[in-house]
C-alpha cells in the first residue's frame, strides 16, 4: 500500500537497506520518497518499539511539510520526529544533556539571529571592519574558529565573551556544543543510537561539517543498527559560502568509518516541462540528462527575460505577470515572486497588495516575530496568530506538544495536568480573545491570559523573561526598519502565518524544494546573484550557476525572469545583469 504510488526508481529508495545517498535532480520526487520511507520504516517498527525515525531538514517550511504529508498518509507520526539540523541538536543532545557540560550546566538561552546581526555589526565598528567585510562564526571540529583572519578572531572573542556574559548561544556554538557533549560522552551516542532507527537528512549538499560529524557519530555509535538516508543534489548546493559541504561518496563512506553505503539516483523530472529543463541545464555544474516525465512534459509554456525595466516599475510588470497567470486560471498558491536576497521582499509586497487587492499574499518571511524559531515564546506566538482549521490541525497538535515540553525543560515544573493534554491546550488556546488592535499588544495580552489559565509566573524564571524581552524587542526592532516597512496591526500579524494561502513571496532559499506553475524572479543581477560576499571572497560564477539553477527548476510551465535597471551601488554604480544569464543564448517569449 505505502509504495504504490511510486515508480521502480523511488520504490528501490524506500525499501534499500541500510545506509544510501540519493542524488536527486528537482522534481525527481526527493520529497515524496523521504515521506514514503518514514512511512515505510515505521511501518516496520515491532509493536510498542521505542524506536524513532528523525527527518532531518533544512528548513522549518520543509520539515512543517514532511509532517503534514506523513499525517495525510494515515501513518503514526508519534514516531517521527522532523525538523531542522539545529532544532535536532537543540531537542535531541542539549536539552537533555546540557547538565553534563560546564558551559550550560547553569543555564542558556539561544540567541536571537536578529541580536547576534546587530552584534557582530556593532563590533565591525569597533574593529574598524567594513560592514560588507564577511566574519564566518563557524568552528572547527577542534573548536577553534573557521576565520582565518586575525582582526575578525579578535572580533569574534569578544561576540563569544559577551554571549557568555548574557548565558546565550547562537546557531554555530549549538552545534560544536551538541558534537562537543557526543565526543565527550560515548553513552550519549549510544543512547540516541539506540533510539532512531533511521535518521533521514534532506539537502544534504547544504549540509555543515559539524552536521555530518554529529550525525556521523550517532551512525556510528548503532554499530549497523541505525540507518542513514542522505538525500540532495549538488547542483543546488547553495550554501557554500555558509558553510555547506557537498561531500563525495567517498568523504562520506570516511566520516562512517568505512561503513557501506549504496548510492542511488533519481532521474525523471515530473515538475517542469522539457523546455524549462532544457533552459535551466544551462546552469548545472554537471551534466547530467534530466528528462520530462510529468503530464506537462512537453507543454511549451512561457519563458521571457526582461532587462530593460527600470526598478521604479517593478512592481506594475510583476502585477501584469501575476495577473496574466490568474487570467490563464493558474491558481494563486502556484505563482510564487522569488528574489536573490530577503529585503527585496519589502520593497515590493505592500505595493503589489495595493496594486492587486483582489489577490492574496503569502509574504510570510516577512513577518516581523523574531527569526529565532526555537524562542518559547514564538512558539506559542505562532498558536495565537493561526487560525485553527483542519489543514493544520496536525501542525498546532505538534507544536502544542513542543510548548508543554519547552515549558517543562526551562521552568522544572508541569502544566496543571488538564493542559498537559495537547487538545486541552489547543481548546485553551483557542478560547483566548484580546480586544488589542495592535499586534504586540495583543500577544502581550494573550500571553498574559495563557500564563494565568496554566499558572505560571513567568517572572519567576530568568530564562522566560529573556526570551520574552528578545521577543518583543525584536519585533519593535523590525517594526521601525524603514527596510521592512511591514504593518503593526494584529490582522496583519495573523497575515503572515496564514498555510501556503495566495501568491507566494519569498527568497530562492526559502522556497527550495517547492514548486510552482509559475515563477517570477526579479533582482537577477550583478552584486545580487552572485552576491558580493562570492565575488570578493568565493566562486562567483559557481555560486550564479547554482543559484539560477535553483530558481529557474522551481517552475513547472512559466518562468519570467527579471534583471532590472535602476539598481547601484552604494558608491552608485549601476548594477548589471547576472553573467550567467546574460551568456545564455535563447529565444525568449514575449507576454
Amino acid at each position: 500500500m505505502i509504495l504504490n504510488k511510486l515508480n521502480d526508481e523511488q520504490k528501490l529508495a524506500v525499501k534499500q537497506e541500510g545506509n544510501v545517498l540519493l542524488t536527486a535532480c528537482p522534481g525527481s520526487g526527493k520529497t515524496r520518497v523521504i515521506i514514503h520511507k518514514l512511512a515505510y520504516e515505521v511501518s516496520r517498527l515491532e509493536e510498542g518499539s521505542k524506536k524513532r525515525i528523525a527527518a532531518v531538514t533544512f528548513t522549518v517550511r520543509a520539515s512543517e511539510e514532511i509532517f503534514r504529508r506523513v499525517n495525510a498518509l494515515g501513518i503514526n507520526s508519534q514516531k517521527i520526529w522532523s525538523g531542522t539540523l539545529h532544532a535536532f541538536c537543540l531537542e535531541w543532545i542539549l536539552n537533555p544533556y546540557s547538565c553534563y557540560f560546564p558551559e550550560l550546566k547553569n543555564g542558556y538561552s539561544i540567541a536571537d539571529e536578529t541580536f547576534c546581526s546587530d552584534l557582530i555589526s556593532d563590533l565591525k565598528e569597533k574593529y574598524k571592519l567594513k560592514q560588507i567585510d564577511p566574519v564566518i562564526l563557524r568552528f572547527n571540529r577542534d573548536g577553534s574558529f573557521v576565520e582565518p583572519k586575525s582582526i575578525q578572531k579578535k572580533l569574534l572573542k569578544e561576540y563569544h565573551e559577551i554571549l557568555k556574559q548574557k548565558k546565550l548561544i547562537d546557531f554555530e556554538l549549538l552545534l560544536y556544543y551538541s558534537y562537543l557533549i557526543l565526543k565527550t560522552y560515548p553513552k550519549i551516542q549510544k543512547t540516541l543510537a539506540n533510539l532512531f532507527k533511521l535518521i533521514c537528512v534532506d539537502e544534504y549538499q547544504d549540509t555543515q561539517d559539524l552536521l555530518y560529524a554529529i550525525i556521523s557519530t550517532i551512525i556510528k555509535a548503532g554499530n549497523g543498527n541505525t540507518s542513514l538516508f542522505l538525500v540532495g543534489d549538488t547542483d543546488q548546493a547553495i550554501y557554500a559560502s555558509l558553510g555547506g559541504v557537498a561531500k563525495s561518496m567517498v568523504e562520506i563512506q570516511s566520516e562512517l568509518n568505512g561503513m557501506p553505503i549504496t548510492p542511488l539516483t533519481l532521474t525523471g523530472n515530473y515538475r517542469s516541462s522539457q523546455r524549462i529543463i532544457d533552459f535551466y541545464r544551462h546552469f548545472q555544474t554537471q551534466s547530467i540528462e534530466i528528462e520530462a516525465i510529468g503530464s506537462n512534459a512537453a507543454t511549451k509554456g512561457l519563458i521571457t527575460l526582461n532587462h530593460t525595466i527600470h526598478n521604479s516599475k517593478i512592481v506594475d510588470e510583476i502585477a501584469r505577470l501575476i495577473q496574466s497567470s490568474l487570467d490563464k486560471r493558474i491558481h494563486e498558491d502556484e505563482i510564487c515572486v522569488l528574489v536573490p536576497q530577503w529585503w527585496l521582499i519589502t520593497s515590493v509586497s505592500k505595493k503589489l497588495r495595493a496594486t492587486l487587492p483582489d489577490v492574496n499574499f503569502d509574504a510570510s518571511g516577512l513577518a516581523p516575530m523574531s527569526r529565532n524559531r526555537e524562542n518559547i515564546w514564538y512558539k506559542l506566538s505562532r498558536l495565537f496568530l493561526t487560525e485553527p482549521n483542519p489543514k493544520i490541525y496536525s501542525s498546532r497538535y505538534r507544536w502544542a506538544t513542543e510548548l508543554i515540553e519547552n515549558f517543562r525543560v526551562v521552568t522544572n515544573i508541569e502544566f496543571i495536568e488538564y493542559f498537559r493534554v495537547e487538545r486541552n491546550l489547543l481548546r485553551l488556546i483557542n478560547s483566548i480573545k484580546s480586544n488589542e488592535t495592535e499586534g504586540i499588544d495583543y500577544l502581550a495580552d494573550c500571553f498574559e491570559q495563557f500564563l494565568s489559565a496554566v499558572e505560571i509566573d513567568y517572572t519567576k524564571y530568568p530564562q522566560l523573561v529573556e526570551n520574552r524581552k528578545l521577543f518583543f524587542d525584536n519585533i519593535e526592532i523590525r517594526l521601525n526598519d524603514p527596510d521592512f516597512k511591514v504593518p503593526s496591526d494584529i490582522q496583519s500579524f495573523k497575515s503572515f502565518y496564514r498555510e501556503m494561502t495566495g501568491v507566494i513571496i519569498n527568497t530562492c532559499v526559502g522556497v527550495k524544494g517547492e514548486e510552482f506553475e509559475t515563477v517570477i524572479a526579479y533582482g537577477l543581477l550583478y552584486g545580487y546573484i552572485p552576491h558580493w560576499n562570492d565575488v570578493f571572497f568565493g566562486d562567483p560564477v559557481d555560486a550564479s550557476r547554482k543559484l539560477m539553477y535553483v530558481i529557474c527548476s522551481r517552475a513547472k510551465t512559466n518562468l519570467h525572469l527579471i534583471s532590472e535597471t535602476g539598481r547601484t551601488t552604494r558608491r552608485g554604480d549601476e548594477l548589471t545583469i547576472t553573467p550567467e544569464l546574460a551568456s545564455k543564448i535563447f529565444d525568449y517569449d514575449e507576454v
